[in-house]
């Protein structure tokens, strides 16, 4: 199984996304938003420095 390096990001995201929505909420309600906040904000960052360092790979 090969992985690119948006699979990768993005399974790493939502590893972390979950670790720390388990270990930080208490109610479900309150971990299923922080998973998914949390999730949002991992690609967000991602994609945004990837994007940021595109014009320095030519």
């Amino acid at each position: 199984m090969t992985l690119t390096h948006l699979h990768g990001m993005l399974l790493y995201a939502l590893v972390v996304s979950v670790a720390f929505g388990f270990l930080s909420r208490r109610r479900p309600l309150e971990r299923v938003k922080y998973i998914a906040w949390s999730l949002f904000l991992f690609l967000l960052v991602g994609i945004g420095i990837g994007w940021a360092m595109y014009p320095f790979s030519k």
